[in-house]
């Protein structure tokens, strides 16, 4: 079959029929039934009735075969789309039960953080009446402090007093001591004096020995300066009563002296 300019339709100048310009897929179309009426109309009426229909026809083939390639990419892309989706699934699930897990921790966490906050505003309420019972305490403790250091003050100023007081009667009666003292020892003096004066006895009327009487010329006089004799047996209760009387005061004052020095110090 040739064209109107000669060209054969099977054998161009570059070589490639109609068959390779129509590819494989697409060729496998011309069995069906409307190319064998094709064929019986091109065997009938001959070739340059259907030659205006070529191009069309080739076009429409060519877009079949595009359609086709595409639509196996398409296909492509479905499965590797479905491939993703059950990815994506799979991930989903996983993520679905990561996030049921973390929501159950997260509540159980918040139940106990509940339960955390209610005993420690139970735990607050008790610090915050016992530092109230504290504070009352301490109040009450420095009352008592204040107290006590007012009842120092007024102990330590009757201390004072009674301690200058004290002083005052120590020096009162240490003058009074120095003053009996001077008078037992001016008293001693006037009777060593009166007995130096007194004339000597010659003995005509000494009592026996058994009565314990003796002149006594070198001891001290007894209770009357005028009698010449004294009790020469100590133990006789007449003589140590008069020298307890006569003798005690001195030594007694002088340790009572000494005893209040030391209480005083």
């Amino acid at each position: 079959i040739k064209l109107n300019n000669g060209i054969n339709p099977q054998t161009e100048a570059t070589g490639v029929s109609w068959g390779d310009v129509i590819m494989n897929r697409p060729g496998g179309i011309s069995s069906y039934p409307t190319f064998n009426f094709k064929h019986k109309l091109i065997q009938e009426k001959k070739y340059d009735c259907c030659y205006e229909l070529m191009p069309l026809v080739v076009a429409v083939l060519e877009n079949l075969d595009s359609v086709f390639a595409v639509n196996q990419e398409h296909e492509v892309e479905l499965e590797l789309l479905k491939e993703d989706n059950e990815q994506l699934v799979t991930q989903y699930e996983r993520e679905k039960a990561l996030r049921k897990h973390t929501e159950e921790r997260y509540i159980a966490l918040e139940d106990s953080q509940d339960g955390e906050k209610k005993d420690l505003q139970c735990r607050l309420v008790t610090l915050e009446s016992h530092t109230r019972q504290l504070e009352l305490k301490t109040r009450n403790y420095a009352d008592q402090i204040s107290r006590l250091e007012e009842r120092e003050a007024e102990l330590k100023k009757e201390y004072n007093a009674l301690h200058q007081r004290h002083t005052e009667m120590i020096h009162s009666y240490m003058e009074h001591l120095e003053r009996t003292k001077h008078q037992h020892l001016s008293l001693f003096l006037r009777l060593s004096v009166s007995r130096k004066e007194r004339p000597v006895s010659m003995g005509l009327f000494q009592l026996p020995a058994a009565d314990g009487m003796t002149p006594d010329l070198h001891r001290e006089p007894v209770d009357t300066p005028s009698e010449p004799w004294r009790f020469n047996n100590l133990s006789h209760p007449r003589s140590n009563t008069s020298l307890k009387v006569r003798r005690s005061p001195v030594p007694q004052a002088f340790e009572l002296f000494i005893f209040l020095r030391v209480v005083s110090h």
